[in-house]
C-alpha cells in the first residue's frame, strides 16, 4: 500500500494543553536560541506543519520571508499563521528596506490569530517571560529553502540582535 494510502487512527491525534506547555518553557530557558518548537505534524516532509513555539523574552527571531528562490529558478511561497496560546507578544511586520510598516499585539487573553502571507518579511517578540503560540505553515521544511532572512538585520547569535530586540519590544 502506498504511503499516502495509510489512514492514520484514533490514536494518531494529538492534544496538547498548559500541561505540556509548562514542560517547553526549561528547555526554551535553557536554549541559546531563548526558544523551542515543538513538532505536532509528523516530518519534515509533511504538507502541513503545525508547531507549539515557545519564545522567551529577549528571543531575537531575525525578520524573514517565507519566499524563497530555488537554484531551478521556482519559487517557494509560504505564509503561515499564529494564534496566542499563553502570554503576550507582538509580531513585527516590515517593507522591503526593513522599515516597521505594522505592530501587531497578540495575548492570550484575547485568543489573537495572525495569518501572514508568503512574501511578507516579519519577526515575533516576547513581551512576557513566555510567548506560547501555535503555528501552522505549509510544507515540506528543507534546510535554507524555507526561509530567507532580511539582509539588514543582524543575524541569530549576533549581540547586536538583543538591542533590537529591546527597541521592538517597546513599539
Amino acid at each position: 500500500m502506498s504511503q499516502n494510502l495509510i489512514k492514520p487512527s484514533p490514536r494518531d491525534v494529538i492534544v496538547r494543553s498548559n500541561r505540556e506547555f509548562a514542560s517547553l518553557k526549561p528547555e526554551a530557558d535553557a536554549n541559546v536560541r531563548k526558544r523551542t518548537l515543538q513538532m505536532l505534524h509528523s516530518s519534515h516532509a509533511a504538507e502541513l506543519h503545525s508547531m507549539i513555539n515557545v519564545f522567551t523574552k529577549g528571543s531575537y527571531v531575525c525578520p524573514h520571508i517565507h519566499w524563497v528562490e530555488k537554484a531551478d529558478g521556482s519559487l517557494v511561497k509560504k505564509g503561515e499563521s499564529f494564534v496566542a496560546l499563553e502570554g503576550e507578544g507582538k509580531i513585527v511586520l516590515f517593507d522591503e528596506e526593513g522599515t516597521i510598516e505594522r505592530v501587531i499585539v497578540m495575548t492570550d487573553k484575547e485568543q489573537t490569530m495572525v495569518w501572514i502571507p508568503a512574501g511578507v518579511w516579519h519577526t515575533v517578540v516576547s513581551l512576557t517571560p513566555y510567548f506560547i503560540v501555535f503555528e501552522n505553515k505549509t510544507g515540506p521544511w528543507t534546510e535554507g529553502g524555507d526561509k530567507r532572512f532580511h539582509p539588514g538585520f543582524p543575524t541569530e547569535g549576533e549581540t547586536l540582535g538583543d538591542e533590537i530586540v529591546k527597541l521592538w519590544e517597546s513599539l
